[in-house]
């Protein structure tokens, strides 16, 4: 007869573990995180009965609820991070090509050089015109200011970039250390029990956010402890058992990022594979990229503009001045000119080329800035010598063999002749003076236009980082659909049905109460077998 009743009493104590454990599911269905339990029901093993005239009497063992199991599967949970790690790296890359692409677009660098070079043109067609001259210059200043901003926006993209860096290791090293904790609780907790369920949830829930920041491989111990290495079983170990190891951001010279393991103890230089850090250093060699550009075609730019300035004279008739300071890259590149007089449109020297000439040829000249030349000379060419001569005295003042297409120094002068001249052919050439007419230096700009390809630099850093940042974008649709994939797998295994849980709900309902009925039963035989005795 108590048999019986322990065989009613324990199944009552079991099923009633099995409902509050399905209590808990049903109530934490919405909960991030959390994995289905299941209460473990086992036939509780038969044995020698408890009291002296039970001793040679074998007692039913009823069931017993000997602990929870989670319903877990390391491999799919592995997937999920694998993947969320790949996708939060594109996805981090993704956030920062945005903002140079931005960075580039809203301060219209590109149409900033364009205007430049179309008031240049306009200017060429009227050099004397002050009006022109002074549209050039705010022309001019315009796209000076706009060299500025977008060196300046790519300058606060790079900060902003290596801010959110630093925020995302403190955070990895956060969770590491409360990783390491959580380990250090499952090292005490009892096996099966809630207690144990709920630490191996949130030791998820960290490996969870710690794969998306940086690339993980994680390996457990019978207890539910976790031990994470950054990228691959055999790299660097963050986490292990209870210790937890710290994470440092550098950034370089450059500009780029360097990640360095225990930098205190035994530095190690990490390289990650995946995750937002990943990403984010991704698009610091992107920022670094961008701003070299700019201030390449900045300088570049300003060199160029500077020598045709040099090579000619201004409305004045002095000699050009450099138009640009680009010596601190383009954050600081300035406008040198005020004046609208200032800008050399004419060429330094005019040409007069005979009509008595017999040949075809021509010639161009230039300042030699090591010579001092006269302000006139008249060329000469015979044999394939080209000959300088004094214009008031007619004497040779000096000679040199040419030729043609490729300069010569001559009386303080750059000479490149060019065609075909005949012997006997004369120019004269005399320095420009104040008031001039001549676009000659400008024509030299709208060359340089051509063969500096400044617009087109621009327009290539452009179209390079809208292709790169669409590139991803397709890759990140195809990793999000293949993490809602892992996702869904997973869920299918730990996640909580409501319908299947009524269900277990009704079932464990139906063997409480017959447990119940069992006792009830028991307890009725015992009082009938009492009232007859």
């Amino acid at each position: 007869m108590s048999d019986l009743l322990l065989i009613g009493a324990s199944g009552v104590r079991a099923y009633q573990t099995a409902l509050n454990v399905v209590g808990e599911n049903i109530s934490n269905a919405g909960t991030q995180g959390y994995v289905r339990r299941d209460a473990v029901i086992k036939e509780a093993a038969a044995g020698a009965g408890g009291y002296p005239l039970q001793i040679y009497q074998r007692v039913l063992g009823g069931a017993d609820a000997t602990g929870v199991a989670r319903s877990w599967d390391a491999f799919r949970a592995a997937d999920v991070r694998n993947t969320g790690s790949e996708l939060a790296r594109t996805q981090g890359g993704i956030v920062w090509l945005e903002r140079i692409e931005s960075a580039l677009d809203k301060n219209e660098l590109g149409k900033g050089l364009t205007s430049f070079f179309n008031a240049a043109q306009s200017l060429a067609a009227d050099p004397t015109s002050t009006a022109t001259r002074a549209t050039f210059l705010e022309t001019s200043s315009a796209l000076a200011a706009s060299f500025r901003a977008t060196a300046e926006g790519l300058a606060a993209v790079g900060s902003d970039l290596q801010a959110s860096a630093q925020i995302a290791v403190g955070e990895l090293n956060d969770l590491a250390k409360s990783l390491a904790t959580v380990n250090a609780g499952l090292s005490r907790a009892r096996a099966g029990s809630n207690g144990q369920a709920q630490l191996m949830d949130e030791r998820d829930r960290l490996l969870d956010r710690m794969s998306t920041i940086a690339s993980i491989n994680v390996k457990m111990t019978d207890a539910g402890m976790a031990t994470v290495a950054l990228n691959s079983a055999n790299g660097p170990v963050l986490v292990d058992g209870v210790n937890a190891e710290e994470l440092t951001l550098s950034v370089n010279p450059s500009g780029s990022f360097a990640l360095t393991l225990d930098p205190f103890g035994n530095p190690q230089a990490i390289t990650l594979k995946s995750g937002t850090l990943a990403g984010f250093a991704d698009a610091s060699t992107r920022v670094v990229d961008a701003r070299n550009e700019i201030d390449r075609i900045t300088t570049t730019f300003a060199d160029t503009v500077n020598a045709v300035q040099a090579g000619g004279v201004d409305l004045n008739g002095n000699a050009g001045q450099p138009m640009f300071d680009a010596s601190g890259g383009a954050a600081n590149f300035t406008m040198l000119l005020a004046d609208p007089r200032s800008i050399a449109a004419a060429a330094a020297w005019t040409v007069t080329t005979p009509s008595s000439n017999a040949g075809s040829g021509s010639i161009k000249v230039t300042t030699d800035p090591s010579g001092t030349p006269s302000p006139a000379v008249n060329l000469s060419i015979s044999g394939g010598v080209l000959s300088a001569i004094d214009p008031v005295t007619g004497t040779v003042i000096a000679t040199t063999p040419y030729v043609a297409g490729q300069p010569v120094t001559l009386a303080g002068l750059n000479v490149t002749v060019t065609g075909t001249p005949a012997d006997g052919d004369r120019f004269s050439v005399a320095a420009t003076g104040a008031g001039s007419r001549d676009n000659g230096a400008l024509a030299t700009l709208a060359d340089a236009r051509r063969t500096g390809n400044f617009e087109g630099a621009v327009a290539t850093l452009t179209t390079s980082n809208a292709a790169t940042l669409s590139a991803r974008r397709t890759v990140a649709d195809a990793q999000s659909a293949i993490k809602d994939g892992a996702i869904a797998a997973r869920d299918n295994l730990s996640g909580v049905n409501l319908d299947n849980e009524a269900v277990e709900l009704m079932r464990f309902q139906q063997a409480y109460q017959a447990s119940s009925r069992v006792i009830q039963v028991s307890r009725e035989i015992f009082q009938t077998i009492l009232d007859a005795s």
